[in-house]
């Protein structure tokens, strides 16, 4: 029997009474009062003690009128209630969130890696050449965007694809003039700067408008088509590093949430690519949970993002780009870190602007005009991206605006094909 209880004054007492009958043994009382009988003893010799004193605990009189009172339950109150808040924003900001990573997770079980293309059996010495590396910037395709020629008086026929048909002569041109018109030089690296509005979302009802009227199977396909151009690519130069950045048209809320750049559906068309890539070993991938990033490349840094934090006036972005660089500059000077480039895309206008300190490259677009641009800003512009080298001593060393459009784009691609069968959650 267990021998638990309390050793109180009220305990001896009731022990030497019974002591004092003298009816029961020594171990009866131990066990009528869940005692050892060797404390039972320690009774009878009369040296027990209580081990627990009964103390009297008076509760404190509260006035419910108290005005410190009031104040502290009213401040308990509203931490409560801003607490329940905080909890309901932090559960939606996880399930918003787990989103894309849980389709990225699934995908892994679902997505057939490519297999990446031999190398040229004739390799080229490197001997006397030009060592440099090489970018080429990829954005504002809105490759899943559908533009019909009489919605824009006939200056643009635009669909998925077209699209595809597009990335082939960006690839054969970048192959083509690194290769062999520039046959004295050895590329180490090719940097892509893949910085976003790679599909155009659901801003602006945009997905009604789109090839496949679904944002995941846009971004599914977008994907595999980037995967293609960079197993193509991966043929030809010993390393590929591909720098993704989120755009404005894949945003999945009203207004830019600055604290999710992977809450967007070009983080998806990245993962996707990433994920067809994984047996090419050459080629990187660097998808940073941010809207911008600071690469070095043969010593020169780049600062890359969208762009479309850059606010324009009167159509005219120039003044905000000024404003915008000048500051970064001041921001990474305080730091001493040196940046000379600043690219960006978003404005679907190639061109560059020189300063003292450095240099802004804007990207051109895939898509010539559409609808809006056509009628609301009269916009129209030759689809093409930028390509340049880099040098360890001069920096860029020279340009070329890779032009995208081919006489036969509008019968669909020669070599590139998407299959979404397999890819489908």
């Amino acid at each position: 029997m267990a021998k638990n209880t309390p050793k109180t004054q009220e305990l001896i007492d009731a022990i030497k009474a019974d002591l004092e009958l003298s009816k029961l043994s020594n171990r009866s009382i131990a066990s009528l009062h869940r005692v050892s009988v060797s404390y039972v003893c320690t009774v009878a010799k009369g040296t027990a003690k209580p081990l627990i004193k009964d103390v009297k605990i008076d509760e404190p009189k509260v006035d419910p009128t108290d005005a410190r009172i009031l104040e502290l339950e009213s401040k308990l109150i509203a931490l409560n209630d801003e607490r329940n808040r905080l909890s309901k924003v932090y559960k939606a900001a996880q399930r918003k969130n787990s989103i894309f990573e849980a389709v990225a997770d699934e995908l892994k079980k679902t997505v057939t890696p490519i297999k990446p293309l031999p190398r040229p059996l004739n390799q080229k010495t490197t001997k006397g050449k030009i060592w440099e590396s090489c970018v080429l910037h990829l954005s504002d395709e809105h490759a899943d965007t559908i533009v019909l020629p009489h919605q824009v008086s006939g200056l643009e026929r635009y669909s998925f694809k077209v699209a595809l048909r597009r990335a082939e002569e960006l690839v054969s041109t970048v192959v083509r003039f690194t290769q062999k018109t520039l046959s004295n030089y050895h590329f180490t690296t090719l940097w892509i700067f893949a910085n976003g509005d790679h599909v155009s979302g659901e801003i602006h009802n945009a997905k009604d408008h789109s090839e496949y009227r679904n944002m995941f199977k846009n971004s599914l396909a977008v994907g595999q088509m980037h995967s293609l151009m960079f197993r193509d690519l991966a043929k030809h130069f010993p390393t590929i590093k591909v720098l993704y950045l989120s755009g404005n048209h894949g945003r999945r809320t009203s207004k830019k949430d600055y604290h999710n750049p992977h809450d967007n559906w070009d983080y998806l068309v990245a993962k996707v690519a990433q994920l067809h890539c994984k047996d090419i070993p050459n080629v990187q991938f660097l998808i940073p949970d941010s809207f911008s990033a600071n690469v070095d490349i043969e010593g020169h840094g780049f600062c890359v993002s969208h762009g479309d934090d850059i606010r324009s006036w009167n159509s005219i972005p120039w003044y905000g780009i000024e404003r915008k660089t000048r500051r970064l500059m001041a921001l990474n000077a305080a730091v001493d870190r040196k940046v000379k480039y600043y690219c960006f895309g978003h404005f679907h206008n190639p061109a560059s602007q020189t300063s003292l300190n450095g240099e802004v490259i804007i990207n051109g677009s895939w898509v010539a005009t559409d609808p809006y641009a056509i009628n609301s800003l009269s916009v129209f512009n030759e689809p093409s991206q930028w390509l340049h080298g880099v040098h360890t001593k001069n920096g860029i060393s020279w340009r070329l605006n890779v032009s995208l459009k081919s006489d036969r784009e509008h019968l669909g691609p020669d070599r590139y094909s998407v299959n979404l069968e397999e890819v489908t959650c």
